[in-house]
């Protein structure tokens, strides 16, 4: 049998970074904290974490907190049915998201269910397609991503595709695209050499949705292109309106711009969809479960269906 101790002890110092900072959550001496790693590490005869700065787990010390992850969920499960939910003892729910689903649907989704049973929501935002290494690694019992097929041990139901439209301001189109008020829009035609010259607002050096879109439509390599690199969904969007540049925005933050006239769509023909899955552990929780019942029910109104 593995101390829960020592688990835990594991899980602070990787989500702290180290063992000074871990010893002050744990309140415990450093020395303490460093006996109980050592005593986790002789138990299963491997190291389980790389002393770096900061701390990280080793592959087996990702598995550990694997499962001390599901166990805590579980045993919030267990607690709350015996309490009623006992807001002395809430459970926390971690999940890892991309920022465009929190920018728009996926709040309004679980809020009210978060509330009615006193949970506590701890988000995880990272771009789409790396957040189910977040639900591997056992920092999220559930994550949205774009990946479908099933890591080993869970499960993926999908959501719904967010489709991506490539918008500019008026302002900005017409000075890069030769865009004029009076054109159709929908037969403006954007040219490579236009886009070599035209700077792309990017959420960040993760994201190649970008890269993805010139490629497939313009065959345009990296470097070929200026970009800005804004990681923050808030600010990604107030760029683009202020003419920073020109960039892939989710239909549910484009549409009600292009309606007020405030944002053109570049290329109407040439859009990103990119579909969404909840993944989750295969466990027992309901938390899990009801979480995903509340996202398929909001995706169906806000996410495409097909």
């Amino acid at each position: 049998m593995l101390e829960y101790a020592n688990l835990k002890a594991l899980a602070v110092v990787v989500s702290e970074g180290g063992f000074d900072r871990a010893a002050k959550v744990l309140h415990i001496t450093q020395s303490a904290v460093s006996q109980r790693i050592r005593q986790l590490e002789e138990k299963v005869g491997q190291s389980l974490l790389i002393r770096s700065n900061p701390v990280v787990a080793t592959p087996t010390g990702k598995r550990l907190l694997r499962h001390y992850s599901q166990v805590q969920l579980l045993e919030s499960e267990l607690r709350s049915e015996l309490d009623a939910d006992d807001p002395n003892h809430p459970t926390t729910v971690r999940i890892a998201v991309n920022a465009d689903s929190l920018a728009t649907w996926f709040l309004p989704a679980i809020a009210g269910m978060f509330s009615r049973h006193a949970w506590l929501l701890e988000l995880i935002v990272d771009d789409e397609s790396y957040t189910h290494h977040l639900l591997k690694n056992g920092e999220a019992v559930g994550c949205v991503t774009t990946t479908a097929n099933p890591m080993a041990g869970c499960s993926s139901e999908f959501l719904g595709t967010m489709e991506y439209l490539a918008v500019a301001t008026p302002e900005f189109a017409a000075r890069y695209f030769e865009w004029t008020k009076a054109s159709d829009n929908t037969s403006a035609q954007i040219t490579q050499a236009q886009l070599t010259k035209a700077p792309a607002v990017v959420f960040s050096t993760k994201d190649k949705m970008h890269e993805k879109y010139l490629a497939q439509y313009f065959q345009m390599l990296p470097g070929q292109w200026w970009q800005h690199s804004i990681p923050s969904s808030e600010s990604f969007l107030e760029a683009i309106n202020l003419s920073l540049g020109y960039g892939l925005v989710g239909h549910l933050q484009a549409k009600p711009l292009i309606d007020n006239g405030i944002l053109i769509e570049l290329t109407p023909q040439q859009r990103m969809r990119v579909p969404l899955y909840w993944q989750h552990w295969n466990i027992k929780a309901k938390q899990t479960t009801l979480v995903y019942r509340a996202l398929a029910a909001t995706a169906q109104h806000h996410l495409q269906q097909n």
